[in-house]
């Protein structure tokens, strides 16, 4: 069997993660519209989605931002305004990189309070994001509010999503270095069993 390249390796996984993306972003949003459509408040994939993929795999996370974005508004009806605001603006949640940058990802991988910090950078990143591009057209302070209250629960859900990945392995970590330890682990086996081997012999 042909082994793939690390670039294939990549383009499948951010494919993948994109598809996840986009088909729970649509569910997400039905739920939205079907059971909270008189609430303000908005149930959304798209954050824990763009922390996953950007401790993955870095700047990638911004194919999340725009992916999530462009689902949201293809199911609810959004305005032309709507998609440059959500998909766009979303890709200011890449700024939470700045946390990964000081923390380092093992740590965010490994403590809940440095993932609740970047979960809550990214959040609320995102949201100064939308509302900064929405100034284009014409909003105002109270979007801002708007957009830090309604994705509340996006927040919530998130943070549990990303708790839940840091536990399995490989999943909240870089995926170069994620590769490079399963060769090194790989090879220690191999060496411990030709010893092993020896020994018997």
């Amino acid at each position: 069997m042909k082994e793939i390249t690390f670039r294939e390796y990549r383009n499948i996984d951010i494919m993948i993660w994109t598809v996840i993306t986009v088909v729970f972003e649509i569910l997400t949003t039905v739920a939205t519209i079907k059971w909270f459509s008189q609430q303000p408040v908005a149930l959304s994939i798209t954050l824990a989605m763009i922390c996953a993929v950007m401790m993955r795999w870095n700047g990638y996370g911004a194919l999340m931002a725009v992916a999530g974005g462009f689902a949201t508004c293809i199911v609810s009806g959004a305005s032309a305004q709507q998609y440059v605001i959500y998909c766009v603006g979303n890709i200011f949640a890449l700024l939470a990189w700045l946390i990964i940058k000081w923390l380092g990802k093992e740590r965010i991988a490994e403590k809940f309070m440095a993932r609740l910090l970047y979960v809550a950078v990214a959040y609320v990143s995102m949201a100064f994001g939308r509302w900064l591009v929405s100034l284009v057209f014409g909003g105002d302070l109270k979007a801002l509010l708007v957009y830090l209250t309604t994705d509340i629960i996006s927040l919530l859900f998130a943070v549990v999503i990303v708790h839940i990945l840091s536990k399995c392995d490989g999943m909240l970590e870089d995926q170069k270095t994620y590769l490079f330890r399963l060769e090194r682990e790989r090879k220690e086996a191999e060496g411990t069993a030709d010893a092993d081997d020896g020994y018997l012999l």
